[in-house]
Parts: C-alpha cells; structure tokens; sequence
C-alpha cells in the first residue's frame, strides 16, 4: 500500500522551547545559618522556617517576616545560605549556582563591611539589593562617613539604603521589596507605600532632608498613616526605574533569543530584520501595559508624542561583510518613561467675580 505521505505530509514542529527569566519578583534574603542541606531554601510562611530550626529572634527569620507580613505577600521567599567560612562572594557564587531565579537581595547582617561588599557584588549583577539602618550619622547631612553617603559615593545603581530606627530588630527594606514585588516591573513606585509590621519613624523636615541628599529613603508617619518616602536606590535613581530596565532588558533577550532558536532560519533580509523588529516591539508594547513606558499621547495642537520608535536598518543598507558575519547591528529604540507622581502642588485663588463657563 502507497505511503499517503507521499500526497500529504504534515509536519507539526513543538515550537515550545522557552527560556527562563529573572524572578523580577523574588526576594531573596541572605544570612549565615546552619539549617537544612541546600544552599537555598524556600518558604511560603514563617512557620516553615520554624520547622527547620529558625529562631523567631533570628535575624533571617524577622526578615523573611516582614515579607510575609506585607499586603499583599509574595507567595515565596528563598533564603540563601552564607557559611561562616566564607566571603561573600564565594557564597553569592555557590547561591546563585544552584538558584538564581530571583532579582531582590536582602542582607540579615548589617555590618558596614558586609554592606558595602554585598552592594560592590550586586553592582556587576542584574539584581537589586537593600539594606536599612539606624545610625543617626545618616541624618546629619555634614556626614560623609556614614553607610549611606559611602553608598552614595560609589554611585550605586543597584542598591537602595533606608534609614529606620530601629533597624536592629525590623527590615524595612524587606518589607517595601515584597510590597512593591507584588506589582509586575513598570507598574510600581517605591515611594507613599504603606508597610505592614514596621515601625514609622518621626523624623524632622531638616533629618528627612538630609538623608534623601544622600539619596536614602524612609519610613514615616504623615497624620494617620505611614508611607515610604523617596524611592530611590544610592545613586540618585529611582528605583522602579532600574527594575523595569531590568525587566525589559530580559524580556527582549529571551524573546529575540527565543526566536532564534525557534526559527530554522531567520534570513538577512528585509522579512528576517522585520521578525526582529516584531519581537521587539511586542516587548516595548508590553512595558507600556506594564506601565513602565509612556503610552503615545497627544499635545494641545494634537500632534502625536508617541511611547516609543523603533529603527531598524533595511537589507540593502548593510554591507556584505556584515552579512557576513551573520551578526544584526544598529537596531535601536527610543522609549519614553512614564514616571510617577509622588507629590501634588496646587495653586488656588478665592474671589468674588462671577466664574462664568466659557461656551
């Protein structure tokens, strides 16, 4: 009997290869402890800690709590194991080599050394750590020694430092990560967050003013409620900003990387540099959804301020020997961040006239 294959042949290809991507909304809390056998273990409550041997006075455990404590809680949160024995960086190396789907680092030790390693390390790696302190230099804007004007110093991109007073026994910095882990990259400002199980501090305009001139931030109560003040991370910018660039860096690696290794081939032609373009823009229409690039708006004349362009270069502008090399150059986008208000001023005015509405 004939093959029917001969008059049909269908092929279906499982085009499903995905490729993993930073948990933009894992918080991972480090610290030296003796508990369990892998070098990270993962939570969905407090009492899981207690069950392997956490202290409730731990310093691991009151971090890992203000996490949960938030509103609403990460599902998970991983605590990576640092051996007494080691650097830091022999233990971050040993973490993320058996886990490294997480973006936000929390450091349980607060002494200085160990600060400024972990912000050192976390400089050259796509994460974001935070860190909280009490020392009352911070509030001295005279003061150039303290672990927040260090930070600043070294123009920290990845690293954001909170002043709390009582930073000994609570970890604000972990509770406004899984606070504003909760939102999805774009769609978040660190700044006017409410934070459940933390105490607020009560700190003068001139104490306020002089650790946000180190670019720090707080924790404070205004009338009856208590939110985060600044948002921004040591080297002056803000800290949402810094996560959605991050988001949107992997999001369009994995994507364009996703369709490489999906395509039997994506030509050096027009229609191969069009696939690109395609990816691409999905994922920049995707940080617009997110809330992290400007949708396009209009100006009084109605003239279009759109979200973002997107240049690519035609097939008959790249020479041979860049086809050559089977290597896509010069594609470029312009995106327009779309910020956050933090603070509102109105300008108003009393008078007797008559207020008529124009037709």
């Amino acid at each position: 009997m004939a093959n029917i294959d001969r008059i049909v042949n269908v092929q279906i290809a499982l085009n499903t290869t995905g490729i993993s991507k930073l948990g933009f909304s894992t918080v991972m809390v480090i610290g030296q402890h003796t508990h369990g056998t892998s070098r990270v273990l993962t939570y969905t409550d407090t009492d899981q800690l207690v069950d392997d041997g956490f202290q409730t006075t731990d310093a691991i455990y009151k971090a890992v709590s203000a996490c949960f404590s938030q509103i609403p809680s990460p599902t998970q949160v991983k605590v990576g194991k640092w051996n007494s024995e080691e650097d830091l960086p022999t233990a971050l190396a040993a973490i993320r080599s058996e886990d490294d789907d997480f973006y936000g680092i929390v450091l349980a030790d607060r002494t200085e050394a160990n600060v400024l390693a972990m912000a050192e390390w976390t400089e050259t790696h796509m994460k974001l750590f935070m860190t909280a302190t009490g020392d009352d230099k911070v509030k001295d804007a005279s003061s150039t020694t303290d672990i927040m004007a260090q930070l600043q110093s070294k123009n920290y991109y990845r690293t954001a430092a909170w002043y709390h007073a009582n930073a000994t026994d609570e970890y604000p910095e972990a509770a406004v990560m899984a606070r504003c882990f909760a939102i999805d990259p774009g769609g978040e400002t660190w700044a006017n967050k409410k934070l459940a199980a933390i105490t607020a501090d009560n700190l003068t305009e001139t104490e306020y003013n002089a650790i946000t001139k180190k670019n720090g931030n707080t924790f404070e109560k205004f009338r009856n409620v208590s939110i985060t003040q600044n948002g921004k991370v040591a080297a002056g910018e803000w800290i949402d900003v810094i996560r959605f660039r991050d988001w949107l860096q992997e999001e369009i690696r994995t994507n364009e990387f996703y369709l490489l290794i999906n395509s039997d081939k994506v030509p050096y032609t027009d229609v191969g540099i069009a696939m690109v373009e395609t990816v691409l823009r999905k994922a920049l229409e995707d940080g617009q959804a997110a809330g992290g690039i400007a949708p396009t708006e209009y100006d009084e004349d109605g003239n279009k301020n759109l979200g973002y362009t997107i240049d690519v270069p035609l097939s008959s502008s790249i020479t041979a020997n860049q086809k050559a090399s089977r290597v896509l150059e010069d594609v470029k986008f312009t995106a327009r961040l779309a910020g956050a208000i933090h603070a509102i001023r109105i300008n108003g005015s009393f008078t007797y006239d008559n207020l008529l509405e124009s037709a």
